[in-house]
């Protein structure tokens, strides 16, 4: 047995630029994260897309432990995320978008997603993730923002915070919530807020790091060959994070550790192509 697992995000056309090329391909936060939490427990996909998109997002998760019967289909099309990622900064040196649909969705969970025991509030407004947690009777929740939410709103941000058992941001984003300098300071002050357990930093080719009020479990990145595009690696992370939660239905400290280690891996395979080839080949099974 396993806990289910559900995913309340974006799911997006992605137009992204690297080094190494460019690629139109399928994304958003619930679709990376669903893709890497899969491989250790069914997971339940809460979103929003086009019609334009919707059999191909179907067809993409095929033979994964992915059930998107909760993802509103929209008549209008689906929001299309244009980047340029700067390697050697590490961050998106340019980015534009086409919002679609995603204006449209009230979310409304159906009887599966509210039941599932693991939750993850991918990163996007605060009072959607408020509305996704008032349905759900999840025992371990995952959040992720974004500093623009925290500018615009921050103590709907902070009450979202408060609501997790595990934060998942980057160590500009923790500075900026905790209002410290040090992404390390910051994580441990948020710890104990609410019921908040854990932050994990994500630090990008750097790997990535778990802070506790106690402790901090701190891992390189896994490696790889090259890194192709970056889009969705903290996605990834986290769902390897809360997915490995899931398949052994722990939620304690003691199992942080490990969960890290599953959530580095899947943001590994995350960066290793354009899109999320990566993560997809992860389920196709070895002969």
């Amino acid at each position: 047995m396993t806990w289910d697992v559900v995913v309340a995000g974006t799911l997006h056309r992605d137009d992204i630029t690297t080094p190494h090329g460019r690629r139109l391909s399928l994304g958003g936060s619930a679709v990376y994260f669903a893709l890497a939490a899969a491989r250790y427990a069914p997971v339940h996909v809460d979103g929003i897309v086009g019609r334009d998109t919707a059999g191909e997002y179907a067809a993409m998760v095929r033979g994964a432990a992915i059930d998107l019967s909760g993802v509103v289909v929209s008549d209008c099309p689906t929001f299309v995320w244009h980047a340029v990622h700067d390697f050697e900064r590490w961050v998106t040196s340019s980015e534009s978008a086409e919002a679609g649909c995603d204006a449209e969705w009230d979310p409304n969970l159906n009887a599966a997603s509210r039941a599932a025991p693991v939750l993850f509030l991918g990163s996007m407004h605060p009072r959607l993730q408020q509305t996704v947690l008032a349905q759900s009777r999840a025992t371990l929740i995952g959040a992720d923002s974004m500093t623009v939410f925290m500018r615009e709103d921050r103590a709907s941000v902070r009450a979202v915070v408060e609501a997790a058992d595990i934060l998942f941001l980057n160590a500009e984003e923790v500075e900026m919530l905790a209002g410290r300098e040090s992404w390390s300071d910051a994580a441990r002050e948020l710890c104990g807020a609410g019921r908040l357990r854990a932050v994990v930093i994500k630090q990008g080719p750097d790997g990535a790091a778990c802070v506790t009020g106690s402790n901090v479990y701190d891992l390189e990145a896994h490696p790889v060959e090259r890194v192709i595009d970056p889009t969705g690696a903290g996605d990834a992370l986290a769902g390897g994070f809360l997915g490995y939660c899931a398949r052994e239905e722990l939620d304690s400290e003691a199992s942080f550790a490990q969960a890290l280690a599953e959530g580095v891996r899947c943001a590994a395979a995350a960066v290793t192509t354009f899109g999320t080839e990566g993560l997809l080949a992860l389920h196709v099974p070895r002969s």
